[in-house]
């Protein structure tokens, strides 16, 4: 009977460092898994960018020009196509259920600007009435090597950082200082993008796009309105 109990006793020595080593490997694994899964999940893109931003204007000067009431008229409408040239690499990392890009931008940009416009001047009564249209010449100008960065604005959509646009310094159509403040980007409109989707394997891509109008009326000395209208569209390729 000593012998058998010595036995038992063994085999449940034996049995306890098996379970014990068991127990051990199964934290190991969690602890791994659990290790794994905190860690931030990365993904490179190939981002490229599609983008129009128009300003038309309509404003009318009234003044009295040699005892003759005048009114100048300034219809304008300029232009800006914003295309990649190719592609930026994008580093998109998900760490603590949040998104971020690395770099927040996109290089490579050509920028292609047009503008065209009509002046015209009337001359009212006492003096002769008299109407002369002047219709602009049609001018252009491309500019390469554009950077512009974007942001994460919210969840599950992206915006751009405020950025100056290439201009034309044309004197037809006239563009007063008031209509020259007013200018917008790709700030004014947001896009929706599925960040899950994003960091789906299965999922090659997916375009962010972003529209807006926006209206702005000139009063005073110059009376009139300007209206710019953005649309851009932003598309992440996976890399394979």
């Amino acid at each position: 009977m000593r012998r058998h109990d010595a036995g038992l006793r063994q085999s449940r020595g034996y049995f306890g460092v098996i379970g014990g080593t068991a127990l051990a490997c199964l934290l190991a694994v969690l602890a791994s898994t659990a290790d794994g899964a905190s860690q931030p999940k990365r993904v490179v893109f190939r981002v490229t960018l599609d983008a129009t931003v128009t300003k038309d204007w309509n404003t009318t000067v009234e003044s009295t020009e040699n005892g003759c009431p005048t009114s100048r008229r300034s219809v304008g409408r300029r232009m800006v196509t914003l295309r990649s040239v190719r592609p930026t690499i994008v580093i998109v990392t998900l760490g603590s259920g949040r998104v971020s890009y690395s770099p927040a931008l996109v290089r490579y940009v050509q920028a292609e600007l047009s503008q065209t416009g009509t002046r015209i001047t009337r001359v009212q009564a006492p003096c002769q009435s008299r109407v002369t249209r002047s219709r602009c010449a049609h001018a252009r100008r491309a500019k390469s090597g554009v950077r512009l960065g974007f942001v994460r604005s919210a969840r599950d959509e992206i915006s751009f950082h405020p950025a100056r646009l290439p201009e034309l310094a044309m004197a037809c159509p006239p563009e007063s200082s008031a209509v020259q403040k007013i200018h917008s980007g790709l700030e004014e409109a947001q896009g929706e993008l599925s960040e899950k989707a994003l960091m789906d394997p299965r999922i090659p891509g997916q375009t962010a796009i972003g529209t807006a109008e926006v209206e702005t009326d000139v009063e005073g000395r110059e009376a009139g309105r300007v209206v710019e209208h953005v649309r851009w569209e932003l598309t992440f390729i996976r890399r394979r």
